[in-house]
C-alpha cells in the first residue's frame, strides 16, 4: 500500500462510527451546499472518498430514481460498511466503486456534480485527486469540496497539552505530505484547476464537555499513535501523559473546544451551459 492509499486514522469500527456521526453532524452544512450547487432530478453525481456513507443518501434523494450516484473510496472496509447502509436505506440509484480517485476508471466528463468532503486534507496527492474530480465533471458541471482549516483549533481555558497535541498531529500531517490548513486554499485551488464561477462559504462549530467531538483531538492522536511514535515525533510514555492530561482538562464543564473551520468551495467546469447561482451563494 502506498502513502497515497493510506488513511492515517484507519478503518476500525470506532472510526467508521465516528465518520457516520460526523456525517450527521455536518448534514445541515451539506444540505446548504447542495441547495446552492447540487444536482437536480435525473442528474449524475459522484461522492469522492465517501467512506461509510458520506453524502450518498442526500445525493440519492436529490437526483431521484432517474439519476445515478457513485460512491468512490479507496478503502474496502469503508465500502463494505457502505454497502450495508445503501441496502438498508434502499438507495437503489447508488453504485459503490473501490479505487483511488486519482486513478479512477469512471468515465470522464460524465457527471453533473462531483463532490468530496474532508478528503483532500487527508491525502498527500490532493492535487491529483482534485484534477481527477474536475475531469469527471461534464462541461458546465459542478465540482464542490469541503475541508477544514485548523486555524480555529483551540480550547479555552488553554492547556499546554492541547497545544502540544495540535503541533504533533499537524507535524505528522506535514511530514506525510498533507496540510491541516488546506481549507482556506480551496477557492484558489478550484480556480487554479480551471473552474469558473467560484463560490465559498465557511462555518465553525463549538463544543462543550458533554459533546462527543470535545475529545476529537485526543482521539485522533490515539488513532495515529503508531505513526507518531514510529516517526520519532513522540514516545508512548509522552503521548500517554499528554492525552491523559488533556482528557482530564476537556472533561471539565467550563472547557470549550473550537472545531477547525469547515470551508466549502464550488465551481463550474467551463464549456457548458451555466446555471444562475442560488440566492445567497
Amino acid at each position: 500500500m502506498t502513502m497515497a492509499d493510506k488513511y492515517l486514522m484507519g478503518a476500525a469500527a470506532g472510526e467508521l462510527d465516528r465518520m457516520l456521526f460526523q456525517g450527521e453532524m455536518f448534514r445541515p452544512e451539506a444540505e446548504r451546499l447542495l441547495d446552492r450547487c447540487g444536482p437536480g432530478p435525473g442528474g449524475r453525481a459522484v461522492d469522492v472518498g465517501c467512506g461509510p456513507l458520506g453524502i450518498l443518501d442526500m445525493l440519492s434523494d436529490r437526483v431521484g430514481p432517474g439519476g445515478e450516484v457513485v460512491g468512490l473510496d479507496v478503502q474496502p472496509e469503508m465500502l463494505d460498511f457502505a454497502r450495508v447502509l445503501v441496502a438498508e436505506r434502499k438507495l437503489d440509484n447508488v453504485r459503490l466503486v473501490e479505487g483511488d480517485a486519482a486513478a479512477t476508471t469512471e468515465e470522464k466528463g460524465r457527471f453533473d456534480f462531483v463532490h468530496t468532503r474532508l478528503v483532500l486534507m487527508n491525502v498527500p496527492h490532493s492535487g491529483a485527486v482534485l484534477a481527477a474530480m474536475v475531469a469527471l465533471a461534464r462541461p458546465g458541471g459542478t465540482v464542490a469540496v469541503q475541508d477544514v482549516d485548523w486555524v480555529t483549533r483551540v480550547c479555552d481555558p488553554p492547556h499546554p497539552a492541547w497545544t502540544d497535541l495540535v503541533d504533533l498531529v499537524a507535524e505528522l500531517w506535514r511530514r506525510s505530505g498533507m496540510d491541516v490548513h488546506l481549507g482556506r486554499r480551496l477557492p484558489r485551488l478550484l480556480r487554479e484547476a480551471g473552474l469558473t464561477d467560484i463560490g465559498v462559504d465557511a462555518g465553525i462549530r463549538v463544543f462543550q464537555h458533554d459533546h462527543p467531538y470535545q475529545t476529537l483531538l485526543v482521539d485522533r492522536a490515539e488513532l495515529c499513535r503508531d505513526a507518531l511514535v514510529d516517526g520519532g515525533l513522540t514516545s508512548h510514555a509522552a503521548l500517554d501523559r499528554l492525552t491523559g492530561e488533556l482528557r482530564e482538562h476537556l472533561a471539565r464543564p467550563g472547557t470549550v473546544v473550537v472545531h477547525p473551520v469547515l470551508f466549502q468551495a464550488w465551481g463550474r467546469v467551463p464549456g457548458g451551459p451555466g446555471t444562475d447561482p442560488a440566492p445567497g451563494s
